[in-house]
């Protein structure tokens, strides 16, 4: 009897080479800051040519866990936020994820941010945060600047929050989500709601009061939700790059 067996599959070189390092640097073998070899000694390691090698730094650089320094040696480097935003929400727009499942995902984070917020913030974040409410008191009826200070506003929380997982998570919703707030800003103009949200927040963290913090950034982001339910914006749509939100 004749058994045909299926062709082995194997990775491409690149790929074993890519993977290789990564799991050196995720287990802590190679540092952050640290200089790899150079790429004739890295192909020579791996025994591949060097049109290989540099195939496989070009994921890991893509990745952002690979730098270069002084624009030629390779060094190990921490994967910059939006770099990691850029991924994930590209993935997300492929699933076809729905403005109501970022918001979900907002609705468990800002609030945690501005709870985190209250017990770490440093004085110079308080200051940056009172900039940005008196700025924002003065663009109220500008709809682009008004935008760019709540979006700023939102990040100026969540890094007073001095969590790197909590910024992580944020990374897509800076991407896909927050832009949205330009339609409902365009459609009711809210932004006397926003300022007074806003100044609440700051409050409780200027005062260390999480649950006030926690509480305040919850009416907000409902506040956010009723906004795009009653300009009728799509709040079950799936969300696109934010070049091409329809919202």
């Amino acid at each position: 009897m004749n058994h045909n067996f299926p062709k082995l599959v194997r990775p491409p070189a690149y790929r074993v080479v890519s993977e290789e390092i990564r799991q050196a640097i995720l287990s802590g073998e190679l540092q952050a800051g640290e200089l790899l070899p150079t790429e004739i000694e890295l192909a020579e390691q791996f025994g591949v040519t060097r049109s290989t090698l540099r195939e496989a730094i070009r994921i890991l650089e893509d990745s952002g866990i690979i730098g270069r320094a002084d624009r030629k040696r390779l060094i190990v480097t921490l994967p910059k936020t939006s770099t990691v935003g850029r991924s994930v929400s590209s993935a997300m727009v492929m699933h076809r994820v729905t403005f109501k499942e970022l918001w979900q995902v907002a609705m468990g984070l800002e609030p945690l941010a501005g709870k985190l917020a209250c017990e770490s913030a440093t004085e110079e974040e308080k200051e940056q945060l009172a900039k940005n409410l008196q700025h924002t008191a003065n663009v109220l009826d500008d709809h682009k600047q008004l935008l760019d200070a709540e979006i700023e506003f939102h990040n100026l929380v969540a890094a007073a929050a001095h969590n790197h997982a909590l910024l992580q998570a944020r990374a897509p919703l800076n991407d896909l989500f927050y832009p949205a707030w330009g339609a409902v800003i365009r459609a009711l103009s809210p932004g006397q709601r926003i300022l007074v949200a806003h100044q609440h927040v700051f409050d409780a963290i200027c005062n260390n009061q999480p649950q006030d913090a926690e509480k305040w950034m919850e009416k907000h982001m409902l506040d956010f939700r009723r906004g795009i339910e009653m300009g009728n914006l799509g709040f079950d749509q799936p969300v696109t790059t934010a070049a091409n939100n329809p919202l």
